[in-house]
């Protein structure tokens, strides 16, 4: 089954188009011949790593981000897997196979460490080692049970199992698969209602089996068992303490509380592992501590949280205390 509007039918709100127009095009070369600044000193206990740029260690608009074992991962616009120490030092990075219909939105692991990544836009899964060599790609565009709709994030379970989220025309779903990577069940449908979506953007996996599922455009987050029974439900629309507004992705903390980034309120806010609202973080702006359209977060094992600042071209990170 072939999408005929898929060029032109993006995630999110403010997707752009990955061409580089003259202007940014020598400005980004500039930054690249000039040396960009790669580190920001920490205030009121953010720190920040990266700037607009092509060359390693810089992003252009971040998006997909991960954290584990000391390392934080990041897929950029430009279609870049770069990979830092736990401070932002660049260590290596590797080219996505393709981007020129969008990148993916997020990065998980496989039970032995190897990298999960939703190629979104290319309706498909890629499966990666540790050193960037692709391992798997499965999937691809259609309704049927070994095809996806825009899939947004994955994540593995203990027994090998896998939970896919989707958004898509008639494809606001979750679908579990087993470890051999064919399908076993699928929850979920348009809409407003309880247990319904509106732009799946992003899922998780709690230690007692809960899948958190990211519900973008209904401002909340849905706790699932793993046959698909809601269990609860946390935010819903506005601005006030435990209130969300356009949620992009979420990262559980070893602690099971869980974080989730608001890119249209511009901060994270953290919740129980019961769904009990801790406090936020962050605020509009350019600054530390200052966030501009943030789209993917991931806590590590430390519980430092690391931010992809989206529209400031950077990753931020600042430490919580642990429950």
């Amino acid at each position: 089954m072939k999408n005929p509007d898929r060029a032109r039918n993006r995630i999110g709100e403010n997707h752009f188009p990955l061409s580089v127009g003259r202007r940014d095009f020598l400005a980004l070369t500039a930054s690249a011949l000039l040396g960009v600044r790669c580190k920001g000193d920490a205030k009121d206990g953010f720190s920040f790593f990266g700037e607009r740029g092509l060359r390693d260690g810089s992003f252009l608009r971040p998006r997909a981000i991960a954290a584990r074992n000391g390392l934080v991962h990041v897929i950029d616009t430009s279609g870049r897997f770069q990979t830092f120490d736990g401070d932002g030092k660049y260590l290596s990075g590797f080219m996505l196979p393709e981007s020129e219909l969008g990148t993916p939105t997020a990065i998980s692991f496989r039970l032995d460490g190897a990298f999960l990544i939703p190629d979104t836009h290319y309706s498909r899964v890629l499966e990666y080692s540790a050193s960037g060599e692709l391992l798997l790609s499965w999937g691809e565009y259609g309704d049927g049970p070994d095809q996806f709709v825009y899939p947004t994030g994955v994540v593995q379970a203990p027994d090998g199992k896998l939970f896919i989220s989707e958004y898509g025309v008639g494809a606001e779903r979750v679908r579990s698969f087993g470890p051999d990577r064919k399908q076993i069940l699928q929850w979920g449908a348009h809409g407003s209602d309880p247990g319904k979506l509106n732009r799946a953007m992003a899922i998780g996996r709690a230690g007692d089996g809960t899948i958190l599922v990211v519900d973008t455009a209904n401002h909340r987050v849905q706790a699932f068992t793993e046959n698909g029974e809601l269990i609860r439900i946390m935010g819903g629309p506005g601005e006030g303490e435990g209130k969300l507004r356009f949620p992009h992705d979420l990262s559980i903390g070893p602690d099971g509380t869980v974080c989730v980034c608001e890119y249209g309120s511009h901060r994270v806010s953290r919740f129980g592992p019961k769904g009990d609202f801790i406090a936020s973080y962050g605020s509009p702006g350019r600054g530390p501590g200052e966030f501009n359209g943030p789209r993917g977060v991931a806590v590590s094992e430390e519980n430092v949280v690391y931010v992809a600042d989206t529209d400031n071209h950077r990753v931020q990170y600042f430490k919580v205390e642990a429950l």
